[in-house]
């Protein structure tokens, strides 16, 4: 039987047999059994690792992803390519955040509730790889090469951003557990986890509008809106006075809800892995996850929550989100709608922001700098940036000129240069055709930037026999400053982390 395989069996006999001991409160041997899962887990991911920089094809899930010619790099990324690698990615987090967590501090019978959670729900996920999304299924033979992962992921953007999303994701999974178990930790954890939340939203963005020719940095997409909701609800947890443990279970239960959403391809997204029966299982935790909320609901005092302005309006933003999102079912929900509903309730908390910005700390008011630059920058994008499409020829007399094309290759793709000359200045977009994923062709992006925008350029189409190409062009106003906003809001994270408010 496969290695791997095994690894992951003895990670869920072990990582369950030590939820059961911490339950029967034999916390010490309980966390031995933690420590073997947490081991026995990381073994897999990387002898799967292996795999993907040996070449190793007769796995079914390296042949997927993966080819001879690509760099080591991309090799390495496209283990958390497909279901199977995050999924994987996810157990190993979740067992190391919860090894560190018990050993952080004062260790007690909290702790021990938490860490039975924290196994109960990695067990859960463990099953699921091993039934449903096995990374070490065996082919009958062994290919000469692999297919090639997709090209838009072989960007730099793919080595960080899955980890850092899955990291914030188990680091919800632990905030869920210490709040259940009123354990200690829970405000740090709570800017650890808003921090990795906030960061994997980031490194998304800059990846959509940087290098997959998207003209922007949000589109909202299902599964964007899907890893923005537990941040939306995470943020509200920090202007609460009372009530906080209400918004920790909804944040946790929205980032069950994004997993659905991406794994069950239930509502239809560019990011969406598709989806098979057994990826609707995500509803069980959804539901579990619920629970604590539903049955501490009655005790909620409505009034008091209404009296705190912010966390009802972060809530609204959720819920316009939310429902905007869960339509994709079985309606096309245009960009409008959120212009509609979103946008003036992002204006209203960048206000209310605004009037209160000298009654907090420094490192505050850098975060909250750092939301009103978000504020100016994403409205900017989302109102008043201009696309165009225009065909370019050689030698044409008009603004834009196609100079040259040239072809080149290297050992996993061919290149097709275009030297076009803008009012801008000279351009050089590329378009990538693969030779093992099917000739699939991915153009680059060139941005030219200017004080107050930036001048984007991408290849839309060609035509070699003419020499002709089309061009996308976007005036993006104000881009650069989502990028500076979201670095404040993290620096002023970072810098208050100590603190007792956020």
């Amino acid at each position: 039987m496969e290695p791997g395989f095994l690894l992951l069996v003895a990670s869920l006999i072990t990582s369950f047999s030590a939820f059961a001991l911490f339950v029967a409160k034999k916390w010490e041997l309980g966390e031995i059994f933690l420590y073997i899962s947490t081991s026995t887990a990381f073994a897999a991911l990387l002898l799967l690792i292996n795999y993907f920089v040996t070449d190793t094809f007769s796995i079914w899930y390296v042949y997927a992803n993966s080819n001879v010619e690509m760099p080591l790099i991309y090799k390495i990324s496209a283990v958390w390519a497909g279901k199977e690698g995050t999924l994987l990615l996810w157990v190993v987090f979740n067992l190391l955040v919860t090894s560190f967590y018990i050993n952080w501090g004062k260790k007690g019978e909290k702790k021990a509730k938490v860490a039975a959670i924290m196994t109960l729900f990695t067990t859960y996920l463990t099953v699921n790889i091993l039934l449903f999304s096995n990374p070490f299924v065996v082919l009958p033979y062994t290919p000469p090469n692999g297919a090639g992962l997709n090209p838009l992921l072989r960007t730099v953007e793919m080595v960080f951003h899955p980890p850092v999303v899955f990291l914030a994701y188990s680091l919800s999974a632990l905030l869920f557990s210490i709040t259940l178990a009123n354990s200690d930790g829970e405000r740090t954890v709570a800017r650890l986890t808003w921090i990795f939340l906030t960061l994997g939203i980031v490194i998304g963005s800059w990846w959509a509008y940087r290098t997959l020719n998207w003209g922007g940095f949000w589109g909202w997409d299902p599964v964007e809106n899907a890893s923005l909701l537990p941040w939306l609800t995470l943020t509200a947890y920090f202007h609460l006075t009372r009530g906080r443990e209400y918004f920790v279970y909804l944040s946790f239960s929205l980032v069950l809800f994004a997993t659905l959403v991406t794994r069950s391809g239930i509502i239809s997204s560019v990011h969406s892995f598709g989806g098979e029966a057994s990826d609707y299982s995500y509803i069980v935790p959804i539901l579990l996850s619920l629970a604590p909320l539903i049955s501490k609901i009655r005790n909620l005092s409505v009034s008091s929550l209404c009296n705190q302005n912010l966390p009802v309006i972060f809530l609204s933003a959720a819920v316009v989100v939310f429902l905007g999102t869960v339509a994709g079912v079985s309606v096309t929900v245009e960009k409008e709608y959120y212009l509609i509903t979103f946008l003036p309730v992002f204006a209203l908390i960048t206000f209310l922001i605004a009037l209160n910005i000298r009654r907090i700390s420094m490192p505050t008011t850098l975060l909250h700098v750092g939301v009103i630059l978000l504020f100016i920058g994403a409205t900017s994008v989302w109102l008043f940036e201009d696309a165009e499409t225009i065909a370019v020829t050689k030698n044409s007399t008009g603004d834009f000129s196609l100079l040259d094309l040239r072809i080149s290759e290297d050992a996993e793709k061919y290149i097709l240069t275009a030297f076009i000359q803008t009012p801008d200045g000279l351009i050089s977009p590329e378009v990538y055709a693969y030779k093992v994923a099917g000739n699939q062709r991915v153009s680059s992006v060139e941005i030219i930037p200017a004080l107050l925008w930036d001048n984007y350029y991408s290849i839309k189409d060609l035509d070699w026999e003419k020499g002709t190409i089309t061009l996308e062009y976007y005036r993006v106003p104000l881009i650069n400053a989502v990028w500076i906003g979201s670095t404040l809001m993290v620096l002023g994270v970072l810098f208050r982390f100590s603190g007792k408010s956020f």
